[in-house]
């Protein structure tokens, strides 16, 4: 197990931004960073990181709380893995109580997939430099394609070598479980034996964005059989497990995220070694889809990064083909997308090195095209005066189209196609209606059966909470802060924010419990994301929800609310000649935290009881850990609220 003074060391050195920031592009809003949620798909920024405070919290769809919450949350890792995670980021070498075969065994499945992956890649590294074979056959083949030592061993390029069970063989001796090899794909199994799946090939790891191996692509160099190309495939994958999906994962991406994030673009090429030559020629920020059509989840992944995607592929028909397949996926997701032909001949692996670094970045500024305009231009193409054929490419341009989110990138892509294709653009435009309201059926369909299970939740979830809800001090202090933005939201709290604004992203790691406050909340971050005007937002037409008009009402007409007992001593907050708005809002703000920082506590309290009943040491001692955090947060909060209650 991790030691306690391990788990407090990381827990303290990981910065919420440095760990968010590998996998979201943040940009600076005032004292906090803000970026498109990785947890759900959205076009309006509404994920928050606040630096100060150590913590994340998206607005959409409410997911928050520290790095280690947001690193199990993202890469689907168990505490024990997510500690691993951090420490290795932070170079945070881990203690353990116990550090044996048998630990390594009872560890969660899914970090041994990890942990023998990394293994394999380690072995098959130094079969590429240690072995004849290896030296005769892997390591000349990458020489002969330019790769320096360097490359070599930042993708970590190696050599199985041409043997039944070598790998398997060392494995077991190094104290590697066979049921684990076979789940990473490692081995398979046949009759009762086993026997490696990677053999006399060169091996390219895959990584995942957190920089783990969690599969392998093998070249075959030689072909045992050449009268059956099946037997011996040149390229063969790691199968599906666990911790590897094909359609989630891009090549190259750990090592491109960053210089995506700061180019704001991300080059798409087709395989391994593209994405190797252009990295090794400074041209960092590239990922391969690794041959396969590119899927939503790959889309999304990018996404992360960067809104600008450039597709660079080879110019020859199965190219142009290849980079057409996921032009409607792109444009779903909303992101920018242009496309660069190279010569016919060439690919980006022998372009860049025909041509080197500065030509190439050269070719791509001058060649992008825009991806739909193409599609419209190369549609067209040969098809002559066939009027079916003519129609079906129309309809498929204008099935692109649709998909484009903004209005007037839209018309401008029907403007421009109608020229291409030769038709009116009130056809185009008609046309692409069609299509976006039958999009919008279909989501409203999607949209009306998950309100309806989310409706059948929220009853069960009331029932579970409504002591909750009916909690005095928890419904007045809800209410207090929705009374202190009608009245003060567009007040200056400093030079830099308004009220509104201050309560916004000081309640970033909270919700509410009652269901009408926390609706009335919710409009307030929509409307501050839109940049509603203030006043429109207290113009009650505009509202239609009953019960939050209802409690608007209520709230407007009565100017100000005396808080009712809500600390140890009865005390409650009577507005004075003496007390400005500024100190109404931080009193207000201040209890509130108080009494949810009580429930966490209590939260805590119980989680702590369940790990310790369970045996499972390391996740109490996280959470002793984190109520001592809160217990630290709680004392001076008291001393807040004592200071504005009683102000000298």
């Amino acid at each position: 197990m991790i030691t306690k003074d391990t788990i407090a060391k990381i827990i303290d050195t990981a910065q919420i931004e440095q760990v968010v920031g590998d996998f979201v592009n943040l940009k600076k809003a005032g004292s906090l960073l803000k970026g498109n949620c990785p947890f759900h798909q959205e076009k309006t920024p509404s994920f928050v990181v606040n630096p100060n405070k150590n913590i994340f919290k998206c607005f959409g769809c409410g997911k928050g709380g520290d790095s280690l919450t947001f690193i199990m949350e993202h890469e689907k890792f168990s505490f024990p893995e997510a500690l691993r995670f951090l420490a290795n980021k932070y170079h945070i070498e881990i203690e353990e109580t116990q550090t044996t075969v048998e630990d390594k065994q009872i560890q969660d499945e899914k970090e041994s997939l990890i942990i023998a992956l990394g293994y394999a890649a380690k072995f098959y590294q130094t079969q590429l430099t240690e072995t004849e074979d290896g030296i005769a056959i892997g390591l000349s083949y990458f020489k002969e394609r330019g790769f320096l030592d360097e490359t070599l061993n930042t993708f970590q390029l190696g050599y199985s070598q041409d043997s039944y069970d070598a790998f398997y063989k060392q494995a077991i001796k190094d104290g590697y479980n066979p049921e684990i090899l076979l789940k990473a794909g490692l081995i398979k199994e046949k009759a009762g034996k086993y026997y490696d799946f990677f053999r006399d090939r060169v091996m390219f790891p895959i990584f995942n964005v957190s920089g783990k191996v969690v599969a392998f692509g093998g070249r075959m160099l030689k072909n045992k059989n050449p009268d059956s190309a099946a037997y011996n495939p040149k390229y063969i994958n790691t199968a599906e497990t666990d911790v590897y999906h094909k359609g989630q994962i891009l090549y190259g991406i750990s090592h491109a995220k960053n210089d995506i994030r700061k180019e704001d673009v991300c080059y798409l090429v087709e395989g391994y070694t593209d994405v190797i030559s252009l990295y090794q020629a400074g041209i960092r920020n590239v990922v391969a889809s690794s041959g396969t059509a590119l899927t939503k989840e790959q889309v999304q992944l990018i996404r992360r990064f960067t809104q600008n995607i450039v597709i660079l592929y080879d110019g020859d028909a199965a190219g142009v083909k290849a980079a057409l397949r996921g032009l409607d996926i792109v444009l779903e997701q909303g992101l920018n997308v242009r496309l660069v032909l190279l010569p016919d001949g060439d690919d980006p692996d022998s372009f860049v090195k025909k041509n080197g670094t500065d030509e190439t970045l050269d070719f791509i500024a001058k060649n992008q095209q825009d991806f739909i305009l193409f599609k419209a231009t190369q549609g067209i193409k040969d098809i002559g005066n066939d009027p079916i054929k003519k129609s079906e490419v129309i309809r498929d341009i204008v099935q692109s189209i649709a998909l484009v989110q903004d209005n007037i990138k839209r018309q401008l892509y029907v403007k421009h196609c109608a020229d291409i294709v030769g038709v009116p653009e009130n056809i185009l435009v008609n046309e692409a209606n069609k299509i976006r309201v039958q999009q919008f059926k279909k989501s409203k369909e999607i949209d009306d059966t998950h309100a309806q299970a989310l409706t059948e939740h929220v009853k069960v979830e009331e029932v579970h909470h409504q002591s909750i809800d009916k909690t005095p001090q928890l419904y007045y202090q809800e209410k207090d802060i929705i009374r202190i933005l009608l009245e003060f939201g567009d007040k200056e709290m400093d030079k830099e924010q308004l009220v509104s604004e201050y309560v916004i992203f000081e309640l970033v790691d909270i919700e509410f419990k009652n269901n009408v406050f926390g609706r009335i909340m919710q409009l307030f971050l929509e409307a501050y994301q839109n940049n509603t005007p203030f006043e429109d937002f207290k113009n009650l037409n505009n509202v239609d929800d009953k019960e939050v008009k209802d409690a608007l009402i209520d709230l407007l007409s009565s100017p100000y609310e005396l808080s009712p007992n809500w600390f140890d001593k009865h005390e409650i907050v009577v507005k004075d000649a003496n007390r400005t708005y500024k100190t109404d809002v931080i009193s207000v703000m201040s209890r509130f935290k108080y009494f949810k920082l009580m429930e966490l506590i209590k939260i805590l309290d119980d989680k702590i009881k369940n790990a310790e009943t369970s045996g499972n040491f390391e996740e109490m001692t996280a959470f002793l850990m984190k109520k001592m955090s809160l217990m630290e947060t709680r004392k001076q909060l008291v001393k807040e609220i004592q200071t504005v209650t009683h102000p000298h």
